[in-house]
């Protein structure tokens, strides 16, 4: 791959060695690799390496820097359900993502960055947006995009899949130019959980780090929907408030998951709000009350089922803790959703343990 030759500024900027900045300490503690410890980064100074690296990891893209002989970088990576997480520590660089790029690569996520040191020029198509140091951003892996950054950098990625940023952001391409801060407000909770997120999701077990990554995600959708240069949005997308009000109805609904009598009007009356409008904040997010609670109550059902911890617990009253009265529809709406009964799901976690 070759990589595209670096603007001359880059290289009067660059200076002998690497002197990368730590993250913020009250965000991510003492520990040198952001949200990974000191073991788990991978260092070089091989800008071949890094392309492949990255390209693997996150996403394909073309590299150029001052020096191809002097370029140094760090790198960590892990994943947490269905999010990437990639932190990197590097020399001044410039990355292009081409159209070649994209056509080789996956298309179906999206970027969330938390840039933690210096600052970057990122352009897209008639658009360029500035990104300063401890500050969110965001990109689009099916649209071209080019970011320089002239001084040695620090960064965190996430890669989500498009459904689940797409399903708290009305549309995430308006946002591109949008940069929360990270110093305060939901900027900073944002960051701070995707951060926990990274560093203590493998220790979850699959139904609390599903509601992990809902929380962290329900926080990046705030942030850049509450961003001060965030764009007009298209009519009928749900502004700020609303999207708070709908976090805070999810966030009460899962609280009160395992109550069969829960209702629009319970919900409503706990939040100060109509069920009318209740069920209209449900629509922003392209999904309606009741479709919500029977995936989320699912979902849990499932994450029970195929943990040993609840062996010694039956089917019906993993049903009846997630809110099912009734058994038999339990069992109809799980195989609906999963394609096998309850049953099964247990027993074929149990095969995989042994």
């Amino acid at each position: 791959m070759r990589a595209p030759q670096p603007g001359g500024n880059l290289e009067e900027r660059h200076s002998m060695g690497m002197h990368i900045g730590h993250p913020p300490q009250d965000m991510w503690g003492a520990m040198p690799g952001g949200p990974f410890g000191s073991q788990d980064l991978v260092s070089s100074d091989n800008v071949e390496q890094y392309t492949r690296l990255v390209s693997s990891q996150i996403a394909r893209v073309e590299i150029g820097t001052a020096s191809r002989n002097r370029f140094q970088h760090q790198i960590a990576r892990t994943s947490v359900g269905p999010l990437n997480f990639i932190y990197i520590r590097s020399d001044p660089l410039e990355i292009h993502r081409t159209a070649r790029c994209i056509e080789r690569d996956n298309q179906n996520e999206y970027l969330v960055g938390i840039n933690l040191v210096g600052n970057a020029v990122v352009s897209h198509p008639h658009q360029r947006t500035v990104v300063d140091a401890e500050s969110l951003f965001l990109l689009d892996k099916a649209i071209p995009y080019r970011s320089t950054h002239d001084d040695a950098t620090a960064r965190l990625l996430v890669s989500v899949p498009r459904r689940l940023l797409e399903s708290r952001l009305p549309d995430p391409s308006h946002f591109l130019s949008v940069t929360p801060s990270i110093r305060n407000g939901i900027g900073r909770l944002a960051a701070h959980h995707l951060g926990l997120l990274a560093q203590e999701g493998l220790l979850l077990n699959n139904n609390t780090r599903i509601q992990a990554i809902d929380m962290a995600l329900d926080l990046v959708g705030l942030a850049f929907q509450g961003g001060e240069t965030a764009p007009d949005l298209e009519a009928g997308a749900p502004p700020q408030s609303a999207a708070l009000l709908l976090s805070r109805a999810k966030a009460y609904l899962r609280c009160h998951l395992d109550d069969p009598d829960m209702d629009p009007a319970t919900v409503a009356k706990a939040m100060n709000i109509s069920k009318r409008y209740l069920h209209k904040l449900f629509s922003t997010a392209d999904t309606t009350f009741g479709t919500w609670v029977r995936e989320e109550r699912l979902t849990r059902a499932n994450a029970m089922l195929v943990d040993p911890r609840f062996d010694h617990i039956s089917i019906t009253e993993i049903a009846l803790r997630q809110g099912f009265n009734d058994i038999p529809h339990f069992s109809r709406q799980f195989r609906a959703r999963y394609g096998y009964p309850p049953r099964m799901a247990r027993t074929d976690a149990i095969r995989m343990t042994q």
